[in-house]
């Protein structure tokens, strides 16, 4: 039986693998298809793009893991059914659950590892890939010349080259326009050469012009009838200076990003609800101190203060008194009533803000364990279909994995996106998909094991092949 196990387990090592690293770079497609725009022109590096499509590979493996789970299981299963090796296992006394089983321990066991993951690991690569994006995102296009073409670039400049060496350090027919001063094309700098050169770290370019020309005219105010004065410099070699600052990738300070709820361990997201909850007590108790300021059975002018418990009485009292005086009352009541009212309105606007923030750390607190509980349902879907359908490769696995993964996939959006609306509570919408789905692995679970012809392709074949229909009209 140990040998059957470990065969078990080597057959399903090899199709998880795969699938995995497919749906992996599948996803990583995805993304750079979706980021072209914000990657082309920026000047990236291949190690700056290496770290970025690690840290967005390690994103996509909470989807990309249940997938491969699935197509695997089916694939296994699959695989034992099409050679009838599934068939001789059954006959001889061993039942599909106690063949499952090897399985079902690695399965709970990549569970936790799955938990493990979500909860250590996932946080800290959200984290560092979301900054780096939004670095990328926000950096400038990479600085670089075109033989006679002008370059803006570099904000208030305009330059141009006639021709580069081949080393790409040397440039020749330099035209450079100032703008710094904001009067237009009114300073010209001529070179016949130049030679780039960069300080500190690349946020400071240096141009070494050789043999050159500077032209800059000098403004006279309108109202005056004096020319302009035109100033011509020549050199043989001036270093000028450019700042490239703002074309450096910056990191954006990760503590300014780490607060976002999906970049949060489970002990940090237990925090953030415990510290939204003494907010909410908090502005409650600010919102009842503020509104017990304003005690509305309280006439000012008459000094005259009415218990709240002898209503009753307020009233007869108010019946005997002057009509001046009762219009007094009325107008102080109404002005603490617009008071409250206001108090109320701007609270309830906090109290909004503040149940959505509980949301999302709810969301997130619960989808900690959904991954986990989505490789468990998973398999308990595709090894049973994979031992009903009897069909390995690629083809089968793939098509059933991706209708059922597809539901898996809606129903958890649905789910996040209505507990985020508050029309479920975060629980019930976190877990949607799991409740909608083990009942399926269930059902499939109890026909595989009890041999259920229901979803076999040959059952049907039979059913209505054309000699079972003759064999009926004889």
């Amino acid at each position: 039986m140990k040998k059957l196990d470990i065969l078990l387990l080597k057959s399903y090592l090899g199709p998880l693998i795969l699938t995995f690293c497919i749906a992996l770079f599948v996803l990583d497609m995805m993304f750079l298809w979706t980021y072209v725009d914000d990657l082309i022109g920026k000047g990236i590096s291949g190690f700056l793009l290496a770290e970025l499509m690690f840290y967005a590979s390690a994103v996509k493996v909470p989807m990309a893991f249940p997938i491969a789970v699935l197509v695997a299981s089916i694939m296994t299963f699959g695989n034992f059914g099409e050679r009838f090796e599934l068939t001789s296992i059954k006959s001889s006394g061993i039942s599909l659950f106690r063949f499952m089983l090897p399985l079902i321990y690695f399965t709970i066991f990549m569970s936790i590892a799955a938990f493990y993951f979500s909860n250590n690991i996932l946080p800290i690569a959200n984290l560092k890939f979301t900054s780096l994006l939004s670095d990328i995102r926000h950096q400038k296009p990479a600085l670089s010349f075109q033989e006679k073409i002008f370059n803006r670039n570099i904000d208030n400049f305009a330059i141009r080259i006639d021709s580069k060496s081949q080393d790409q350090k040397s440039v020749y027919g330099v035209i450079i326009y100032d703008h710094s001063e904001n009067k237009g094309n009114n300073h010209l700098i001529l070179a016949d050469s130049a030679q780039f050169g960069y300080l500190n770290n690349g946020a400071v370019m240096t141009f070494d012009l050789y043999n050159g020309h500077q032209y800059k005219e000098e403004t006279v105010p309108a109202e005056t009838d004096k020319p302009a004065k035109l100033m011509q410099t020549s050199y043989k070699k001036w270093q000028k200076h450019f700042d490239l600052s703002e074309f450096q990738l910056n990191r954006e300070d990760a503590s300014s990003l780490s607060s976002l709820h999906r970049m949060l361990n489970l002990k940090q997201l237990s925090n953030g609800i415990d510290s939204v909850n003494a907010e909410i007590d908090d502005e409650r108790k600010l919102m009842y101190d503020n509104i017990g300021r304003y005690n509305i059975l309280l006439n000012d002018s008459a000094n005259v203060s009415i218990d709240s418990t002898l209503i009753a009485d307020f009233y007869t009292e108010l019946d005997t008194m002057p009509l001046s005086e009762k219009g007094n009352i009325y107008k102080v009541t109404l002005v603490k009533l617009r008071n409250v009212k206001n108090i109320l309105v701007s609270k309830q606007e906090v109290f909004k803000y503040k149940n959505k923030d509980m949301i999302q750390y709810l969301v997130y607190m619960h989808q900690k364990f959904t991954l986990s509980a989505a490789c468990i349902v998973l398999f308990f879907i595709g090894a049973p279909l994979g031992a009903i359908i009897k069909k390995g490769g690629f083809g089968w696995p793939m098509l059933s994995a991706t209708l059922f993964f597809v539901v898996y996939i809606v129903a958890s959006i649905m789910g996040e996106k209505t507990a985020e609306q508050m029309v479920v509570t975060p629980a019930q919408g976190m877990w949607f998909s799991t409740i909608l789905l083990l009942p399926v692995g269930v059902f499939l679970t109890y026909k595989a094991m009890n041999d259920s012809p229901l979803l076999s392709g040959d059952f049907y074949k039979r059913l209505f092949s054309f000699k079972w229909l003759k064999k009926k009209d004889a």
